[in-house]
């Protein structure tokens, strides 16, 4: 092969080689460009950041303060979750600068030095500091100087969103909120309350985060500020508005404690539409530190069943008037013992030659003995389902914003009359019925709801506790109206006549029955007291009701107070926390 034609194959050889850097080149170019614009794009939308931001991120460490979930207030607009506390936020000590002040920083974080540099050696990530409760630590704004100048860029303070106060209260309906697991993407839900029954719609879409940027050691950037990223979204956290009034709830709640009762409920209706202004129920719990499996505590007991005793007889009385089994003004004969059933009046020589109405005031067995034998099941039953009880009243839609059965009120109980296996032929069984005892078991929350039926001449009202659900912008989402809770099918209301009859019994009790005492609080008061014998353990209890409204002339509140496993030979403390509420109502008005 010539000289000649050698040096021509490798100039060709030379001039593919450029030709394939050229086209690498250029593929490589369009590649990146691809990379930069529509790979950057996908990330947008997706990860909510370009290449470039998404580089910076990976230079931040930062964590959640707020997990973006809905929150509530009450009818005024007050929350009652949602408060914020600054909270310190401890980030990896690279260079083990925290032990130069380690115990001027344990005691301003409330722990020990071991304890602050132990865990601070250990830090992979930032850290929101916890006292022995597992509860962000509060700093004083007298101290927040100091901290930050001893750890400066290892302490920042943040405003870290607190959903419950950490202290016991009555406010059960509300709820709390259960850990689904480690990770972050795992975020809090709703366990019980109104944060279980809401839960699809207070999920929120998304975390706010409070980060900070740092070189390739992990040292701080201190010409960098603290940067906050949230979801934008001006729709969202939703916010929903209680019907509750919350310096009402929580000055009920104080009653309950100054009257020392342990077990049991207030409930206030709002006697126009029977929206709940306040619930409160004993024992008392604390949202932040629930022990799942001790109910007890977080069990709204407002909305539990238990025995009624005497003020079922106002169903009763109902069930004989609609019945026609007896007349208002028919008298009846009370000796103290009955002579049947083993049963007696509570007043051992009797009550004497009283009426219906006059029986109801003084809560005569004798008088309701004898309707009991009158009555069969089906009328007993039948009042009961038209003045709201034996089944739920809680306001319900059965299909609002999306969801199959709304109920807000979280595990509300039914109650009942006769127990399933209950033979109500037995006559026995029913003046047993007839006076509240046996198988009958009434919520608080009935028992003030069927005050506001008679105060509305038999129409059953549906208690609400949510009012509206709002956007983060103020704009509504859902209106929740107040409305009535249908009958059941084939119950009809009771009569206009009946309801004023039991109405006019119920200022008797207070004028010279039962409720005597609460002749002369603020407000003329009218209403019905119970006791209800049980068995606790073997031993004797009674559960102590009263239930009214207020003022007569012009009902404003209806109310039920429950004591649960009382003493067998204690007062009635229900009466006299009845009349407090009463005269904290009138005061507040």
């Amino acid at each position: 092969m010539s000289r000649r034609h050698s040096s021509f194959i490798r100039q060709r050889r030379i001039a593919y080689i450029a030709l394939g850097i050229m086209v690498l080149l250029l593929i490589l170019c369009f590649r990146l460009a691809w990379i930069q614009g529509t790979a950057g794009i996908h990330l947008s939308l997706y990860g909510g950041h370009s290449l470039k931001e998404m580089s910076v991120r990976q230079r931040q460490e930062g964590i959640a303060i707020d997990t973006g979930r809905g929150q509530f207030t009450d009818r005024h607009g007050q929350p009652l979750t949602g408060g914020v506390v600054w909270t310190p936020v401890l980030f990896p000590d690279v260079d083990g600068q925290a032990a130069l002040h380690g115990q001027e920083l344990a005691k301003l974080l409330h722990t020990s030095k071991g304890q602050l540099l132990t865990r601070w050696k250990e830090l992979q990530s930032p850290l929101i500091w916890r006292d022995g409760r597992g509860e962000p630590v509060q700093i004083h704004p007298n101290e927040a100087g100091r901290l930050l100048k001893l750890a400066p860029s290892l302490i920042e303070l943040v405003p870290y969103a607190q959903r419950y106060r950490d202290m016991p209260n009555g406010k059960q309906w509300l709820g709390f909120l259960y850990e689904r697991g480690e990770r972050a993407s795992e975020l809090p839900m709703g366990a019980a309350g109104l944060e279980r029954t809401l839960e699809p719609l207070l999920s929120g879409v998304g975390e706010t985060f409070v980060s900070r940027s740092v070189d390739a050691q992990r040292r701080p950037l201190t010409h960098v500020p603290l940067r906050v990223s949230a979801p934008s979204n001006s729709h969202y956290p939703l916010q929903v508005q209680t019907t509750i009034d919350l310096p009402l709830q929580e000055q009920i709640e104080k009653l309950t404690e100054s009257n020392h009762l342990t077990e049991g409920a207030v409930v206030v209706l709002d006697a126009g539409n029977a929206d709940v202004m306040a619930m409160v129920s004993r024992p008392f719990y604390n949202p932040i530190h629930v022990d799942p499996q001790q109910k007890t505590d977080w069990s709204n007991r407002a909305l539990k069943a238990v025995t009624p005793g005497s003020i079922f007889k106002l169903v009763t009385a109902a069930a004989a008037l609609e019945s026609g089994v007896v007349q208002p003004q028919e008298q009846f004969h009370c000796h103290g013992a009955y002579g049947k059933y083993g049963l007696s009046c509570w007043k051992e020589k009797g009550h004497g030659t009283l009426n219906l109405e006059e029986g109801l005031a003084v809560s005569c067995n004798s008088v309701f003995a004898h309707l009991g034998e009158r009555l069969n099941a089906e009328q007993i039953q039948s009042a009961a389902s038209a003045l709201g009880l034996s089944r739920t009243v809680g306001w319900q839609d059965r299909n609002l914003a999306g969801l199959p059965q709304f109920r807000p009120l979280d595990h509300e109980e039914k109650g009942a009359v006769f127990g399933s296996h209950t033979n109500a032929s037995d006559p026995g069984v029913r003046v047993q019925t007839a006076i509240g005892q046996r198988d009958v078991l009434v919520t608080p929350l009935q028992a003030a709801n069927l005050i506001v039926t008679l105060l509305h001449d038999g129409q059953v009202h549906a208690p609400r506790i949510v009012k509206r659900i709002s956007y983060a912008d103020g704009s509504t989402l859902l209106e929740l109206p107040a409305h009535a809770a249908p009958l059941p099918q084939g119950s009809r209301s009771i009569r206009t006549s009946t309801a004023h009859t039991l109405r006019e019994a119920m200022e008797q009790v207070v004028t010279h029955g039962t409720g005597v005492s609460l002749r002369n609080k603020t407000w003329k008061l009218a209403g019905k007291s119970g006791t209800a014998q049980a068995l606790k353990n073997g031993h004797p209890i009674n559960h102590q009701w009263f239930i009214g409204y207020g003022p007569v002339e012009r009902p404003r509140y209806a109310v039920a107070v429950l004591v649960q496993n009382a003493s067998a030979h204690a007062a009635n403390q229900a009466t006299v926390l009845f009349g407090q509420v009463m005269d904290l109502l009138a005061q507040s008005s």
